[in-house]
């Protein structure tokens, strides 16, 4: 078979890549959110459990992608006792869920049903790009159970000079939400392709310079399903998050309300591992780069890797220095083994 007709057989759906491998319990849910809680790989695991918290833009899968291939999995194999919030697949009534529903009603009952499950007094969160975002938010408002927060390309500060923040800033975000709702994957989706417009053309050429390397189609065919397996946004959590960070900055000012409540960055005094990825295009470190002179934490870090964003979930960075960095950084913070919860 030619190489073009095998990426044709590929691409042709003959079956679904193995995606989300590592076995997992639902352990809580709401609305039409879950609680994962992956199963430990071993009989005793340090005692603050960790919550990983995405984007609400994409599945919840990217950390757990494919074999050799998760965070998840190696967090596992560290010792840790792992949980994943999935925001789920909004229906049309969840487009008037706010914002500060998902940072004071979910977020914290997740948090609750992860403590009560393990006995634990406290938590760490893992949070990726706008998770991080989100999980700042809470750890302002709602600081008394977060104990850890490592942060993977989180914007703070919105205002740049990217093309996806010139784009936030233009978009007429009431036009969109009230003509859609929930604002569809695909709206999103081509948002994110005009960030590298090339790149949607040249990454089969480089499938096809690769087709022979079973390794290289099989992570290619697992990250090309869940770019496309993307999820809509609740239209008021879509409006609020816009206008108050990328149209109007609010966030790293210390002047964004959510709910009834004003976030100021001074109010987070949880241990931060900032990660940064140096040629990051849709949160550049420009946009991260201010958090640790923001917050109120005395324990705090910043990480720079090369790579772009989502090579601190599956690329060659996030294995050989994001993975380790941070879980040496938790493991110090995250106190005794304990016996796993049955």
């Amino acid at each position: 078979m030619m190489n073009t007709e095998k990426i044709a057989a590929l691409l042709g759906g003959l079956k679904r890549p193995e995606i989300a491998p590592t076995p997992a319990d639902v352990i809580y849910a709401e609305d039409r959110i879950r609680l994962l809680h992956y199963r430990p790989h071993a009989e005793r695991v340090y005692s603050l459990p960790i919550l990983i918290v995405n984007s609400l833009v994409n599945k919840y899968y990217i950390l757990d992608l494919t074999p050799g291939k998760s965070y998840v999995e190696y967090l596992l194999g560290q010792g840790f006792d792992v949980f994943m919030l999935d925001w789920g697949t909004p229906r049309d009534e969840d487009c008037f869920v706010s914002l500060g529903e998902h940072i004071n009603k979910y977020l914290p009952h997740a948090v609750d049903a992860v403590l009560g499950y393990t006995g634990a007094k406290r938590i760490s969160f893992i949070a990726y790009c706008m998770g991080g975002t989100m999980s700042l938010m809470y750890a302002a408002l709602h600081p008394e159970y977060l104990k850890n927060l490592v942060l993977l390309a989180t914007p703070v500060d919105f205002h740049n000079d990217s093309t996806l923040s010139i784009w936030g800033r233009n978009l007429d975000v009431d036009a969109l939400v009230d003509t859609y709702g929930n604002i569809p994957a695909d709206v999103l989706r081509s948002a994110f392709s005009m960030l590298k417009p090339m790149k949607n053309l040249t990454k089969y050429i480089d499938l096809l310079e690769n087709i022979d390397n079973e390794e290289y189609v099989k992570i290619f065919l697992a990250f090309d399903y869940w770019v496309n397996d993307a999820v809509a946004i609740p239209g008021e959590t879509f409006r609020q998050f816009m206008k108050g960070t990328y149209q109007d900055n609010l966030f790293v000012r210390n002047k964004m309300k959510v709910g009834l409540k004003t976030i100021n960055l001074a109010q987070v005094t949880c241990s931060i591992l900032n990660v940064i990825a140096e040629h990051d295009d849709i949160v550049p470190p420009v946009s991260s780069e201010p958090l640790l002179k923001l917050v109120g934490s005395t324990d705090k870090e910043e990480l720079r890797v090369k790579g772009g964003h989502h090579g601190l979930s599956i690329g060659l960075s996030a294995i050989k220095v994001v993975w380790p960095r941070s879980a040496a950084w938790l493991a110090k913070r995250s106190g005794k083994m304990r016996k796993v919860s049955t």
